[in-house]
This record gives C-alpha cells, structure tokens and sequence, in this order.
C-alpha cells in the first residue's frame, strides 16, 4: 500500500513542480511532442518529485535506492506524459477525452502513471 502511494506522490509531484517551475522560470523548449514544456520546468518537476519520493521511499527500501527509486520513476513519468501527448498529437486532437474538461481529459491526468508504475515495480522487484 506504501508503494502506491510513494508512486502517487512521485508522480503527481512531477506534475506540479514542473507546472510551477516552468510557469516561474521556464524558457526552453523541451519538446515538440508538447510545445507547452520547458526543460526548467521538467527538470524543477523531477527534482520536486525525487526529493519528495525519496521521505516516502525511505520508509520502503533504503536511503540511496529511495532516491535512486524516486528519481528513475519521476523521469518515466515524464515519459509516459510525452507519450500521451505525442498519440494526441498524432489522432489530432487536443483532449483525449472530455470527463475533464481543460484538463486535456482523463488520460492527461493519468498519463505518467503509466510508465511510472512500471518503472516502480521494476525497480522495486530488481533492487530489493
């Protein structure tokens, strides 16, 4: 049950470091595939997420896979959200759905839980 929420926190950390990190002092493009984010924003939202996960991680496996754990998953999160954005981009749309509207839909809320948990469980079976 600790592990769902360390994914949790990992992941929706990502999403608002990366929000509030980029909106204060992003510049850089980070990718086509979703011309809203900046490379400050990615990177202030992966450190935001691995810090936190790291005092949730900490209560699971030891100190340094807790911060290698947290980062590694923070990082896929970031992937699963490209992926996201790069199927939308490639049916042409802008929401994937429309229970959340400006939100992008469901699928925007959920999409680094995608890679994320797959990464966490994969590293929590490979290193402890």
């Amino acid at each position: 049950m600790i592990s769902l929420f360390w994914l949790a926190v990992v992941v929706i950390s990502v999403d608002i470091g990366a929000f509030i990190v980029g909106k204060s002092i992003g510049k850089t493009p980070f990718s086509v595939t979703s011309p809203n984010k900046t490379l400050e924003g990615v990177l202030g939202g992966i450190i935001v997420a691995t810090v936190l996960g790291f005092f949730i991680g900490v209560v699971v496996v030891d100190m340094d896979k807790a911060l290698i754990i947290s980062l590694l998953t923070a990082i896929a999160s970031v992937f699963g959200d490209l992926f996201e954005s790069f199927l939308k981009r490639r049916a042409g749309v802008k929401d994937s759905g429309n229970i959340l509207p400006g939100h992008g839909g469901i699928l925007d809320r959920l999409d680094g839980f995608l890679f994320a948990a797959i990464a966490l469980e994969v590293l929590l079976r490979g290193l402890v």
